[in-house]
């Protein structure tokens, strides 16, 4: 069993901040679906009714559901105020009154296809309705749909967006140095990362944690404790597994960099 394949059912989930409600049609869903992911749906699997779709994608059911409220803001608040790259994420999402919960569940293999599928998924539900926003769950993140439908036409396995599914949060200390945590590792069945303290450049802070992310999820080996890891035979930087530096009853994966 690799690292990203755990033992426990995993739902994936995602929504959609919805302006008007609807849903897409499911013959249209499914063609967009396999445009993106090259998989084809089973139709006979296929099931719409009372603002629901079900199908299965392999081993996962799929459902889609219109949910005639919004998400609660208190999900969304902190997300929208911290997503940098996307400015305007409070204003478009703030007054939205229902959403579409999109859900995939039932397998238990690998978390990163799974997420790819969740991604190609949603992208394709999103591009026929008035999207919002998207929040992605696991990462608690949000997104621009049209900028998410774009990005998710240029995945691959060899390629995932990380980004649409982690949040690499970068903060500046009081001494001016700078910290980072991540949210959406712990989906993927590992440690959550954090960067305490470090006085590198914030770029270099941010491309260092996700190629380290990234490293981690793909990689069959376990990085144990008092390790040193890197992007380069060169760079050596010390692991450590240590209480969290905002919560002490979560142990997460400290770098020293």
């Amino acid at each position: 069993m690799t690292q990203n394949q755990p033992d426990e059912q995993r739902p994936l989930l995602a929504m959609i901040a919805l302006n008007t409600p609807s849903l897409p049609s499911p013959v249209v869903l499914t063609q967009d679906f396999k445009a993106l992911s090259g998989i084809s749906v089973d139709l006979t699997s296929l099931q719409s009714k009372n603002g629901n779709i079900v199908f299965e994608i392999g081993k996962d059911n799929a459902a889609i559901a219109l949910m005639p409220a919004p998400i609660p803001w208190s999900n969304l608040e902190g997300p929208c105020a911290t997503a940098w790259w996307w400015p305007d994420a409070t204003e478009r999402m703030k007054y939205h009154a229902s959403h579409i919960l999109v859900a995939l569940v039932g397998d238990k293999g690998d978390l990163i296809q799974r997420s790819i599928n969740l991604t190609h998924l949603t992208a394709a539900v999103a591009a026929h309705v008035d999207a919002a926003g998207i929040y992605w769950g696991g990462g608690t993140l949000v997104h621009d749909p049209q900028v998410f439908v774009e990005q998710a036409k240029e995945i691959s396995p060899s390629n995932f967006p990380l980004h649409l599914w982690i949040d690499f949060r970068l903060e500046q200390n009081d001494d001016d140095s700078y910290r980072l945590f991540t949210t959406g590792m712990k989906v993927f069945g590992h440690k959550e990362i954090e960067i305490p303290h470090s006085t590198k450049p914030p770029a270099e802070v941010f491309d260092f944690a996700q190629a380290i992310a990234a490293y981690v999820l793909t990689s069959e080996k376990t990085i144990q404790d008092g390790e040193t890891i890197g992007r380069s035979e060169d760079e050596k930087v010390r692991v450590s597994y240590t209480p969290s530096m905002w919560d002490a009853s979560i142990t997460a994966m400290q770098l020293d960099f």
